[in-house]
């Protein structure tokens, strides 16, 4: 992998085993972390994603350090009493280059039609490193059948919540279309980790809207965010309970982008019907349902830079915008991918011809904020990374090969992990980017990741802190 580089953060020594280290570099992501942390005293547990690394436990900065060796995907045990904090710090030695970790035979891998995937990046919430998977038309594929919904795993895509092969359908009626569910995303900006909702789009005419459902109870009903009184038949809904006159929404195709939680919680989408290309605004606040209030313009296309439906947006922590829209010929105007400054009527930045063609771009997108990198997902079965450091000059700086196209939507884990999901290859496939390094999951709610020396066969505490923030 070349070219990824980290934003400059604050590095500390930390001494381990007697000696001070200090971790510099600026290099590849690290792959395996420890997510899905349960405290139970002395069995307490994680989830390590991949398999291949080196753990230690460090309590209270150092003073005690538990070896646990090198360890398989999975869940592993650890004792959380040893100290008033602690730390696991997961390390690998690896060459870089990006290499699918996922198995396309494992039953958790398998979906019929998937459109939408997401990765809880979020070390404050309890489902940190859970993945999901929207599943919009049930079916048989590799001996595995499926049903409208979603699915949820661990990192290690282990059936965590025991829902085999049956979807989460929260008492909705997903199977008007084949865009039912669509895509789905979790609350990009909740430091305290108190939102749990997955909001899930609809990007059907008959069958419209956002949806979520509740991470920590995915079995119970969902709630229709957005009202849907009077719909008509482009899946057109007016606002204030469908009487008007300004309009609601329409049929949604992104993964909607949600800040804030309490009375500042907000929603932004790029809707088919309603003003397409704009940023809509929800200011959705405390509301669980019905919501009905007209959205308001975040940013206006008033030149027509995005004609196509099938879209996807995500918020750059400076708070700009990345939007993608399909294309089968990459154009300088009506583009694959574009950048507005908050509050703009015109890009900043097209792709095309004239500076980076992303031919066959499908309309969906991810960021990670500390590597300064976007993915984008194509129909042609290749998936993009794009350096972000400089948003006036975007480059492409690597790409994924996917055995079979239609790559429908595609997500960053906090480890910088790539996951994809495919309705051709009927597949979740994930993707890591090798490198030597290492990640540290903290009792705090924290989490890290930094390149380790090249040289070192010392673990390594400390170094280039990530935090949590996803704008």
């Amino acid at each position: 992998m070349k070219g990824l580089l980290r934003k400059s953060k604050a590095v500390t020594p930390v001494v381990l085993g007697g000696l001070a280290v200090m971790a510099l570099g600026s290099s590849a992501s690290a792959t395996p972390y420890a997510s899905g942390i349960q405290l139970n005293g002395a069995s307490s547990s994680f989830v390590l994603n991949e398999g291949g690394a080196m753990v230690d436990v460090v309590y209270d900065g150092g003073a005690t350090v538990v070896n646990l060796g090198v360890l398989g995907a999975g869940t592993h045990m650890f004792d959380d009493t040893l100290g008033a904090s602690w730390q696991i710090v997961v390390s690998k030695n690896a060459a870089a280059g990006w290499t699918q970790i996922s198995d396309d035979t494992l039953t958790q891998s398998k979906y019929y039609s998937p459109k939408g995937v997401a990765v809880d990046a979020n070390p404050a919430r309890s489902t940190f490193g859970q993945i999901i998977v929207a599943e919009a038309l049930g079916g048989t594929t590799n001996g595995r059948t499926t049903t409208d919904g979603i699915y949820i795993m661990s990192a290690d895509q282990g059936d965590v919540t025991g829902q085999g092969d049956t979807a989460y359908g929260g008492g909705v009626d997903w199977s008007t279309s084949s865009s039912s569910p669509f895509k789905v995303s979790l609350n990009q900006d909740d430091p305290t980790g108190s939102d749990y909702s997955i909001y899930i789009s609809d990007w059907s005419d008959s069958h419209s809207g956002v949806w979520t459902a509740d991470m920590l109870s995915p079995a119970s009903s969902f709630n229709e965010l957005l009202d849907n009184t009077g719909r008509d038949g482009a899946g057109v809904v007016l606002a204030n309970g469908g009487v008007g006159p300004d309009q609601l929404h329409g049929s949604v195709p992104v993964g909607p982008w949600v800040e804030g939680t309490g009375v500042d919680r907000k929603m932004y989408t790029v809707d088919e019907d309603v003003r397409l290309g704009n940023v809509l605004q929800y200011d959705i606040g405390t509301t669980t349902a019905n919501y009905t209030t007209a959205p308001i313009d975040r940013v206006t296309d008033g030149a027509g830079n995005i004609l196509n439906g099938l879209t996807d947006l995500v918020r750059d922590e400076d708070g700009s915008w990345w939007i993608a829209q399909y294309r089968y010929t990459d154009d300088d105007v009506v583009c694959s991918l574009s950048h507005w400054a908050d509050g703009a009527t015109s890009p900043s930045w097209t792709s095309g011809p004239s500076t980076v063609p992303l031919d066959l771009a499908y309309g969906s997108i991810d960021i990670i904020d500390e590597l300064d990198l976007l993915v984008l997902g194509t129909r042609g079965g290749m998936i993009y990374l794009m350096d972000i450091s400089d948003p006036s000059n975007p480059a492409l700086v690597d790409t994924i090969v996917h055995s079979g196209s239609y790559v429908r939507d595609v997500a960053f884990d906090a480890a910088g992990n790539v996951y994809a999901v495919s309705n051709s290859s009927e597949t979740l496939r994930i993707y890591s980017p090798g490198g030597t390094t290492i990640a540290t999951t903290g009792s705090d709610g924290s989490f890290s990741v930094v390149p380790e020396p090249a040289s070192a066969l010392l673990m390594v505490l400390g170094g280039i802190a990530m935090g949590y923030r996803r704008r």
